[in-house]
């Protein structure tokens, strides 16, 4: 078992919104009110310029906004964005017309915005793309390869197959260049980064993103931790309930038959359900609490049944082997019994006769270990190489949910709340049937933000996140006293779990299971973000603090995992 957790106060992948506003003569505004709606929700900001006429509104969630600026003696005006990205500082700016405050003027058809205010290198993958571009098994992460300088093509790691659960041994992201353990991961602003292989802890389902972002290069500082960064951002409520529903179907019967696989065998089975639904929308509970415009609530769950055979070949003694006939074999076979030392230091033996070693000359536990143990060839029956062929069945049951609340108390302070959990039991063939691997991996991700307007030219960000990965692995039949294979070939003075010995023939498969791996590890992590000073001035400056620790303690046999091995056996 494999338990992990961290507590973070962390950075916010967030959005910002900034510019200056002027009359007519392009003299500064101050203390112009500016109010940032988004559009979806209705969820305000309110601001004002500073000394410089400047504004300033960080820590904004990603999506549509409608930005009014307002001043006495000056007509109102009003400017949308039609997509604020996550990480994305855009500046939009006012010229002032003189007249009534009452008179309102809406720019339309506005430029696109520049993010001129950083020099992140980076780019984002908005909703649109996500919903729609196809995903072979629906993993986000796939869309990073967009990002110039990203690749997929990093190599697995051999005991990450094994301690890591899900597809996240499967997938090795590059970004610039670096390997795979240098990519940092956060959901929400709070990190989502396995410190010992350097992977994802949770992948949340497509339905569930906002959008997320890969910089590359020249981030801020408060990032750090990597060579490179994926920010994601998951979905809120709005004032509209939203709602769907998918089902993906893959199946034998739709595929061309494994190269490998016997001609005259049908297709190994392969069945895969991934299914789930997502919705969202505003609390709401008669007479009680109207969530309108301030109370939002989404919640995701994705579920994954799969079973599909996984095709190798391997090489098995031969039947005559297993009676001692090694008559076909050039290879001579001394009776070690008439074992004789010469004069000079030189052995010699005499052969058995035929090259057969009779019934009675051979010992007991191995005969036990080569009738119970080493499957039949099933491809030849005279050839060593490559002669059993095993296509056993791979065998996934995940579970995933996602929830979230958002609640602005007021246009100068808002709340943000998320709970994710996922379960990944899964069942890992190996060449000789019923030696496979378990492996479940148990996933919480909580995240808790508040973002408070001090005044009008100050904001202060808090985020507090908690991880915690828990890993169970080990054989099939580890700990199943009905597979006491130490016990049965009656070999004491082992300690280990009760299972089978290292067994290495030359040239033959090893017999060995999967040995106890089990460890405990903890780690948390706290970081916070402040931002004093005039925001949008010169004055702009951002202080993080964090603290890292992180340990590994040895554990013995938990009964979750018999719980796992029950559950994949079927």
């Amino acid at each position: 078992m494999c338990l992990l957790g961290f507590a973070a106060w962390a950075q916010g992948p967030s959005a910002e919104i900034t510019g200056t506003v002027t009359d007519a003569s392009g003299g500064i505004v101050i203390n112009a009110s500016v109010a940032i709606v988004n559009t979806a929700t209705n969820m305000q900001r309110a601001v004002a310029t500073n000394a410089a006429g400047v504004y300033d509104a960080p820590a904004l969630q990603p999506g549509s906004y409608s930005i009014r600026v307002s001043m006495t003696g000056f007509r109102t005006q009003v400017r949308n964005i039609d997509e604020l990205q996550v990480g994305q500082v855009a500046r939009v700016d006012f010229k002032l017309e003189v007249g009534n405050v009452a008179e309102t003027v809406e720019v339309q058809g506005v430029a696109p915005t520049l993010d001129t205010e950083t020099t992140t290198i980076g780019t984002v993958i908005e909703n649109r793309r996500i919903e729609e571009l196809p995903l072979n098994g629906r993993n986000y992460l796939q869309l990073a390869t967009l990002a110039p300088g990203a690749t997929t093509y990093g190599g697995s790691i051999s005991v990450g197959a094994q301690r890591m659960g899900g597809a996240r041994n499967d997938f090795g992201m590059n970004l610039s260049g670096s390997r795979v353990q240098w990519t940092h991961y956060t959901l929400d602003g709070a990190p989502n980064t396995d410190p010992n292989f350097g992977t994802y802890l949770f992948q949340p389902s497509v339905d569930a993103l906002q959008e997320f972002k890969v910089e590359t290069g020249t981030y801020s500082a408060e990032f750090g931790h990597g060579l490179g960064q994926v920010n994601v951002i998951t979905k809120s409520g709005t004032n509209e309930y939203h709602g769907s529903a998918f089902e993906f179907l893959r199946n034998a019967e739709l595929d061309a038959k494994n190269y490998f696989d016997k001609a005259t065998s049908p297709i190994p089975p392969f069945k895969r359900n991934q299914f789930g639904f997502t919705l969202g929308g505003p609390v709401q509970i008669p007479k009680v609490v109207n969530g309108k415009d301030k109370l939002f609530w989404f919640f995701d769950y994705e579920g994954l049944r799969q079973r599909k055979a996984v095709t190798t070949i391997s090489s098995m003694p031969l039947p005559t082997d297993r009676a001692g006939n090694f008559s076909m074999q050039s290879t001579i076979i001394y009776d070690p019994a008439t074992r004789v030392t010469g004069p000079d230091g030189k052995w010699t033996a005499k052969p058995f006769t035929g090259n057969v070693i009779p019934a009675d000359r051979i010992n007991s536990t191995s005969k036990y270990m080569l009738d119970n143990y080493y499957p039949l060839p099933n491809l030849s029956l005279t050839s060593y190489t490559t002669n059993f062929l095993n296509n056993e069945a791979s065998r996934v049951d995940s579970d995933q949910q996602l929830a979230r609340v958002d609640y602005a108390q007021n246009t100068s302070s808002t709340f943000h709340f998320r709970y994710a959990h996922g379960n990944e039991p899964q069942y890992i063939p190996s060449t000789v049937p019923e030696r496979g691997t378990v492996n479940t991996t148990v996933m919480h991700l909580a995240m808790a933000g508040h973002t408070w307007v001090i005044g009008t030219d100050k904001v202060n960000e808090f985020k507090a996140g908690l991880s915690r990965l828990e890993s169970y692995n080990g054989n099939l039949h580890m700990y199943n006293p009905e597979f006491n294979v130490v016990g049965k070939l009656g070999i004491g003075g082992l300690t280990v779990a009760p299972e089978s010995p290292h067994a290495v023939v030359e040239g033959l498969r090893r017999l060995a299971a999967l040995p106890a791996v089990l460890a405990h590890r903890r780690g948390r992590s706290r970081q916070v973000t402040a931002n004093p000073g005039d925001l949008g001035g010169e004055a702009k400056q951002r202080i993080c603090f964090q603290t890292l620790l992180w340990q590994a303690v040895p554990i013995s046999a938990d009964k979750r995992l018999l719980a796992v091995q029950n559950r994949v056996s079927g």
